[in-house]
């Protein structure tokens, strides 16, 4: 075997043409293709509209041979295709695996299910049976039958990345009947996804010195963005226009039938956690001299074309059947020459602009399975679920893995794929009887922290103990009868296909090259034992085998799941999350968003937490950048762009949730505000702050002690919301006349402030911290009640302590985020933050054994994978780029006027300046009225004003004062660079 991917070629390319047995009997197949065209022909000319129904199956077929799929909707009655519903529904609640991506039915295991004949008619309408033997070009047979129910679910899985199905060397036709779980809708999401025309290449072979020709399941998939795009330009050839169509089924009125050569359409299903859930039936079709055997129901009462499908038939020929039939697929085709939308126009369903966008970046990003079981398993931990349920939870996980088995030119796989399907979609139950009949749970606790060991090394470990189990199985007679875990599978075929699955899985561990796949293939050979002893009682030699390959899975899997001890400051951590975590994403939005703020009090320890957190995650740097990543970025501002751009992409579905605006350029992020000047800012409340209301009594006292004062209204508010915070709860008592008086409306609060901030003045700048117009401190504190529409308006009001930037500041920042450098400059910052915490950022997590730990740092990066995973990928956040821009660029812009300098003249020690002078100006410092709920829905109370500074200002102000000099100096324009030792000093 190979680790290669195979591409998609014609027929005259491949290394082996003679392997291909669809190659070999060409001739036979259009023979075959006639003698069906005769019999519709025949049918059909007894209709009153013959000719029409005669070309409308012409074109049926045709259409399908070309482009690979062709689909119908609503197909089948909709109060027959009711009963088929309610039957499916029936049995695979009661019956189905529950796995960790999908509920699997195999429908052969249910026997009074394939007895509903509405429920055969859904795949396998007459019509339907016709046009797949005319593709398949000989009789057919439902080789395999299942069912399956998904979530609405965000996941690239093996089983669901963009593929060909596993049959290289013959075709393989599907019917999949889709629609939207529990109704008689079509579906509305997890659709069937395709490329057209790329079933008209075959999958390249790979052929041994010896001339043997074979293939493997990774020749099949599609999982990385080189690959991805391998796919599209080998469809491109089919269009004259050379671009790709990407076909998704999804929208649909009524059930979706739809037809496709699995073998050779590059195709899969596209799961997103958009839409509904999703009900599919799926029948595979083979030729029956292909001899990979039949579905092996019992025999069916009905038509006797289902028989010959299903089960062992009658002996008459498949024609013959067929001809019986023709009256419904007459029917069918007079429907589809007359009924608008019944044959469904895949051009209606081709992903377009950014829909096409969000599907190429969701595939290039490749599988992520190990993000969703991480998440999974954590969610598990944090619930207290008990050991033996999360362990079976990860093999449910692992199952669903890579595992690259071989394919023969002899189709002898055929063989195991009953033992694999049975394995990878064992129920719960089955699992968990496993786990505590061998006590596993207490295996798992045993277990030491293994020694990191090569990859190659454990696949050698694995491979041998497969070899053994192998030997044993190829002595042993099966002497016990297969368990309900088969389903109608009998023991002497079970045993066969375990067999050959076990010979093929050591082919597949000699190969093996990666964490996942050595995963995977370790807890498929482990179940695998576990049935090979049921089945053929391999004694203490196979229980000895069982136990190694158990041992060699728990090791890999205990790190996810072992308990550990909690962090000495888990408190701390819990009290942050009380008040600010992935719904109230900061103390601010806590507050005045969903008014349930933290007291001052915690919110200080919250920020001390948060300072101590930052002290850890960022430490100073390298000791250049150059040696990094980024270095090789650093000499190409274009290339610097395009690959912050292309990190932003990955993670901006969790940047969104986190405050960044959903842009779709990058030009967008460095768009400063222009409505944050003061004076607009000033200008804009005046206008709509309403009169009378707290917010008003607030606003006049900060114009007037700007008035008076002769200071910007952003100095007064600072000042006037300094005096609120110190003496609320005196202005409380002040105004309430006794402890038992009803709560006060703001209003009186601040109006009395206002009257307090004008007797002062009138005395002749007494101490604004010790006048007599505003009491000394009291201790405790009071409520006063506002509606939730002041209190939002009183909140935009006290905003103004950070509006201070003049309108000609912010018009020449506006300047500076256009300036190439200063774009460069940022990027580059961002992107060195999110590189040096990167390492620590993953030893917190590790350390506290959560990555809600990460939480307090998302406006500058976020984690791709979530914060109830253990999986960290961090990206940045662009919501930096507009703090930035909105609160650094316009302060490195007074620097340039206070100078008298153009922008052409900034240099790094401008821009460093700008950075302290952001901080002294006070734009990071915060105000945070203590609002909360009351129990009527449109009234809040406020305890006080809590004045605080940003934690992250001081190490972030900092970092960017270093930083954002240095890679301005580092522009490839620059005149001269600075050196690494310069900007350190």
């Amino acid at each position: 075997m190979s680790p290669r991917y195979a591409p998609l070629v014609p027929a005259d390319e491949l290394a082996s043409p003679a392997s291909y047995r669809q190659l070999r009997r060409e001739r036979e197949a259009a023979r075959f293709r006639r003698e069906i065209e005769a019999i519709v022909d025949g049918a059909c000319r007894a209709e009153p509209a013959g000719p029409l129904l005669r070309d409308t199956f012409t074109s049926l077929s045709g259409n399908l041979a070309a482009e690979g799929a062709l689909s119908f909707a609503g197909l089948v009655a909709p109060e027959r295709f009711d009963s088929a519903r309610r039957a499916y529904d029936s049995a695979i609640d009661t019956r189905g695996s529950r796995g960790s991506l999908h509920n699997y039915l195999n429908v052969a295991d249910a026997g009074s299910l394939v007895e509903h004949p509405e429920f055969r008619e859904a795949f396998a309408h007459p019509l339907l049976v016709a046009l797949v033997a005319h593709a398949l070009g000989g009789p057919v047979k439902i080789i395999d039958l299942r069912a399956k129910d998904t979530q609405p679910l965000d996941v690239v899985a093996r089983d669901n990345t963009l593929h060909v199905d596993n049959s290289p060397f013959m075709d393989e036709f599907k019917v999949i009947v889709t629609w939207t779980m529990g109704t008689g809708r079509g579906p509305s999401g997890q659709g069937l996804t395709y490329l057209p025309r790329t079933n008209r290449l075959l999958r390249q072979c790979f052929v041994d010195d010896d001339g043997t020709a074979w293939s493997d399941e990774d020749s099949c998939i599609f999982p990385s963005q080189a690959r991805v795009d391998e796919a599209l330009a080998a469809q491109a050839r089919f269009f004259d226009d050379g671009r790709p169509r990407v076909v998704h089924l999804q929208d649909i009125a009524t059930p979706c039938h739809t037809i496709f050569a699995a073998s050779r359409l590059v195709h899969h299903r596209y799961r997103t956690s958009a839409g509904g859930p999703r009900s599919a039936i799926m029948a595979a079709f083979h030729r029956t001299d292909e001899g990979t055997g039949f579905l092996g129901a019992s025999d069916l009462s009905g038509s006797a074309l289902d028989r010959f499908l299903l089960a062992t038939g009658d002996g008459r020929p498949f024609l013959e059947l067929l001809a019986d039939e023709m009256p419904r697929v007459v029917a069918a085709l007079a429907a589809a020459a007359s009924r608008p939308g019944l044959v469904v126009d895949p051009d209606r369903h081709l992903l377009r602009d950014e829909g096409f966008r969000a599907w190429y970046e969701r595939l290039s990003a490749g599988v992520s399975l190990d993000r969703l079981r991480r998440a999974t398993l954590a969610t598990a931990a944090d619930d207290d679920t008990p050991l033996a349920q999360r362990l079976v939870l990860r093999m449910q996980y692992d199952l669903q893995g890579a595992l690259n088995m071989p394919l023969y030119t002899d189709l002898r796989e055929e063989v195991r794929k009953r033992a694999r399907i049975v394995i990878r979609e064992m129920t719960p139950e089955h699992i968990r009887d496993i786990v505590t009949r061998y006590d596993l749970a207490a295996l798992l606790r045993a277990q030491s922290a293994p020694q990191r060991r090569p990859v190659s090394e454990l696949a050698e470990e694995l491979h041998d103990v497969l070899v053994a189990l192998r030997r044993l199985l190829s002595t042993a007679v099966a002497s016990r009868p297969a368990g309900p875990i088969w389903g109608s599978t009998d023991g002497n075929a079970a045993a066969l296909s375990l067999r050959r699955f076990i010979v093929d899985l050591c082919v597949a561990a000699a190969d093996v090259g990666d964490d996942a796949s050595l995963t995977t293939g370790c807890v498929f050979g482990a179940l695998g034992s576990v049935l090979a002893d049921d089945l053929f009682d391999l004694g203490a030699a196979g229980r000895e085998v069982t136990g190694e390959l158990f041992g060699m899975y728990l090791r890999l899997a205990a790190s996810s799941l072992g308990e550990r001890p909690a962090h000495p400051e888990k408190e701390k951590l819990d009290t942050y999350l009380e008040s600010v975590n992935e719904e109230r994403q900061t103390a601010k939005l806590a507050s005045e968003v969903w008014f349930q703020a933290a007291s001052a009090e915690v919110t200080a320890r919250n920020d001390d937490f948060v300072r101590a957190l930052l002290r850890r995650v960022l430490p100073p740097g390298r000791p250049s950048p150059e040696s990094g990543d980024l270095g090789a970025l650093l000499a190409d501002p274009a290339a610097l762009s395009a690959h912050y751009w292309k990190r932003v992409v990955v993670g901006k579905p969790v940047a969104v949730r986190f405050g960044a605006a959903d842009l779709d350029t990058l030009d967008g992020y460095f768009g400063l505000t222009a409505e944050r000047s003061l004076p607009a800012a000033v200008v804009r409340l005046r206008e709509e702050t309403t009169p009378g209301s707290p917010a008003e009594h607030l606003l006049r006292g900060i114009e007037r002690l700007a008035s008076r004062r002769g200071r910007s209204h952003a100095e007064a508010c600072r000042d006037v919301m300094s005096r609120l915070s110190a003496h609320w709860p005196d202005l409380v008592h002040l105004c309430r006349g006794g402890p038992d008086a009803p709560p006060l409306p703001a209003d009186r609060i601040l109006s009395t402030l206002h009257d307090a901030i004008g007797a002062v003045d009138e005395e002749g700048g007494r101490s604004r911290r010790s006048s007599s117009g505003v009491p000394s401190p009291r201790a405790g504190s009071a409520e006063v009640l506002l509606t939730t529409a002041e209190a939002r308006e009183l909140a935009r009001v006290y905003m103004l302590a950070r509006f201070c930037f003049s309108a000609e500041e912010f018009r020449v920042a506006q300047l500076l985020a256009g300036d190439p450098r200063v774009r460069y400059a940022v990027l580059a910052t961002h992107l060195y933050l999110v590189d040096e915490v990167s390492l620590s950022a993953s030893e917190l997590v590790e350390a506290w054994s959560t990555a809600k730990i990460l939480l307090p740092f998302t406006e500058a990066f976020v984690n791709v994978s979530g914060y109830s995973s253990s999986v960290i990928d961090l990206v940045p956040n662009p919501k930096l780029i507009t703090v930035v821009s909105n609160n650094l660029l316009p302060a490195v812009a007074g620097e340039l006027l206070r100078r008298d300098a153009s922008v052409d003249e900034l240099d790094a020690d401008i821009l460093a300046a700008g950075v302290q002078a952001a901080v002294r100006r006070g734009v990071f410092d915060v105000t945070i009225g203590l609002f909360h709920q009351t129990d009527r829905r449109d009234v809040v109370s406020v305890s006080g004003l809590s004045r605080r500074v940003c934690p992250a200002v001081r190490p972030f102000g900092a970092f960017c004062q270093r930083w954002l000099p240095y890679f301005f100096d580092s522009h490839p324009s620059a005149p001269t660079g600075r050196t690494f030792m310069q900007c350190s000093t």
